[in-house]
């Protein structure tokens, strides 16, 4: 029952006895509450580190065992009530299940070193590695029931204790080695929970001499019981390129030998040396590398970051090489914490991430994002929606398990950082074609309008041509013209587009291509669900939109529109 607090102001009870009359005291009654409340959310916030990586040496002898071959220690915090998990997988080569993905590679014969347990010769006598964990029990750790538990190896011998608690062979593909049933301890006075992992070879006497060289790569996954992490199906690298900052060295033989060796439409990995992040990537119809994912590059201010060996500037196109340039972002890319900074202006770089947010591209359209909007609230002065019904949300921030996590919808850059510039104001030519961009050394940004290298073209190629695909159904749903979109090997997420708040998500994509069209605008590329395509629609330059990169050459060399 609500308590009031009643104050009695006036002349004190007191009766007057006037002609005969009682005269009663009056008072006011003040019943006025002041509610001040706070929210306070705290995020769910899990992550892995690791520290003695990659200090996994020793020299072994024909005939001889070695075991505990370097410690790392694995750092491990997460909020989740439910706990987590922490899966591990043979990745030589940054393949999982692959040939060689639980195997020791050899530097110079090419040869190979089996995952197994032999300790000595056998018969045969095969050389062999393994891996074992144990739990660290410092004082900044969390013990006793709080504790991870080590998982059982599957399907490997090992009397009384079959868990990687002894040494184990490599699993090939995604198997959980620890996990924990409830969240970490987050305080600063302790380490989170702590997992070590060595290893262990045996080297057969017929062993050929060489530096043999595998990876395993650790993945934590919440709540405990949550599924395997999916293989991305771009996990088989470009034959023979690690960095796409490769292609910018290249020569025209050597590139026609990278084609040469790429299945049409096949996904295929490879890293961006800037941040190391990987990214999936095709040999499309039209005969051109295209990135089949947003660049998720993060703008850094670091003076010279951005060089000729790192970033597509100081391209030449009399000699097809890059001549030495650099690029000094004055800003920093904006997170959700900051992101009411977005200034709508041709004169500064911006840069946009908003987070892990994925769009499953093959059950949304666009009267999905509409059943979402209409569960919000507009704010007007905060320009952004409010109080909307999640569960109809098209955007999750999780990583897909079916196969669709390509729909990443990476970072939103204005025209001025998607061209590497500091200030694009003084370009106003129409159809100007800029030879610069934010992808990485020997990629570009592709071309807008019709021509042969352009974004038309390619879309052409997989069967959604013109200024619009068949609409059969006239009614914003998906029909089989217009999944085009999403069965062909592009992954065009409908990203939308950002300036300050994200709209049109699940509705339309945005592109940058690098051309100008006025002194307020430049060429841009675009989709809807709805049924239309615009390969030479003109968004405002300061308006942020996700960017492409497809290796150089691109097809020909069609300038502008």
């Amino acid at each position: 029952m609500k308590q009031y607090t009643t104050l009695i102001i006036g002349i004190p009870i007191t009766a007057m006895i006037l002609s005969g009359g009682v005269l009663a005291s009056s008072y006011v009654s003040a019943e006025t509450d002041v509610v001040d409340e706070i929210n306070i959310t705290v995020p769910e916030s899990c992550s892995l580190s690791g520290t003695g990586m990659n200090s996994h040496n020793a020299n072994i002898a024909n005939g001889t065992y070695t075991a505990d071959i370097g410690t790392t220690t694995l750092h491990a915090f997460c909020n989740d009530s439910e706990g987590f998990a922490i899966y591990a997988a043979g990745y030589t080569g940054d393949t999982i299940g692959e040939t060689n993905s639980n195997k020791l590679v050899g530097a110079s014969t090419n040869t190979t070193i089996e995952t197994g347990l032999a300790t000595s010769a056998g018969n045969p006598d095969v050389s062999n590695w393994a891996m074992k964990l144990a739990i660290t029990q410092d004082s900044g750790d969390i013990t006793g029931t709080n504790a991870y538990t080590i998982d059982p190896a599957p399907n490997t011998p090992g009397g009384s204790d079959a868990s990687f608690s002894q040494y184990h062979v490599i699993p090939n593909e995604y198997t959980k080695i620890a996990h924990k049933n409830s969240g970490t301890d987050m305080t600063a006075s302790t380490g989170g929970v702590k997992l070590t992992t060595t290893y262990a070879a045996y080297i057969s006497k017929t062993q050929p001499a060489d530096t043999y060289t595998g990876q395993v790569i650790y993945t934590l996954v919440h709540p405990s019981d949550a599924p395997a992490p999916q293989v991305s199906s771009c996990q088989t690298k470009v034959p023979g390129v690690t960095y796409m900052q490769e292609f910018a060295t290249m020569t025209a033989a050597e590139k026609a030998t990278i084609l040469g060796n790429m299945t049409e439409d096949a996904q295929y990995g490879i890293k961006d040396s800037r941040d190391n992040k990987t990214y999936c990537v095709a040999k499309l119809k039209d005969g051109n590398i295209w990135m089949t994912q947003n660049l998720d590059h993060d703008i850094v201010t670091t003076t010279n970051y951005y060089t000729n060996q790192n970033t597509d500037i100081g391209y030449n196109t009399s000699t097809s090489e890059y001549d030495t340039a650099t690029w000094t972002a004055p800003n920093a890319t904006l997170t959700d914490a900051n992101k009411s900074n977005w200034v709508g202006s041709n004169t500064t770089p911006m840069s946009y991430d908003p987070g892990d947010l994925y769009w499953n591209g093959t059950e949304s359209d666009y009267s999905d994002w509409n059943t979402y909007y209409n569960s919000c609230t507009w704010n007007s002065t905060t320009q952004e929606y409010e109080n909307c019904d999640e569960s109809l949300n098209p955007i999750a921030t999780y990583t897909d398990t079916t196969g669709e996590s390509q729909y990443h919808l990476g970072n939103y850059y204005n025209w001025t950082a998607a061209v590497a510039m500091s200030d694009s104001s003084s370009y106003t030519t129409s159809n100007e074609l800029i030879e610069q961009s934010i992808c990485p050394a020997g990629w570009t940004l592709p071309r807008a309008g019709t021509g042969n290298d352009t974004f038309y073209s390619l879309w052409n190629e997989y069967g959604f041509t013109g200024s619009s695909y068949t609409d059969t159904n006239s009614n914003n749903q998906h029909d089989e013209d217009e999944d085009a979109l999403w069965t062909a090997p592009l992954y065009f997420a409908a990203g939308g587009s950002f300036g300050g708040a994200l709209g049109y998500i699940g509705g339309s994509g945005y592109f940058w291509p690098p051309v100008v069209n006025n002194s307020n605008s430049a060429g841009g590329a675009n989709f809807g669900v709805g049924g239309y395509v615009n390969p030479s629609s003109w968004p405002n330059r300061y308006g942020g939109n996700p960017v492409r990169c497809v290796a150089r050459p691109v097809a020909s060399s069609v300038a502008g529109l």
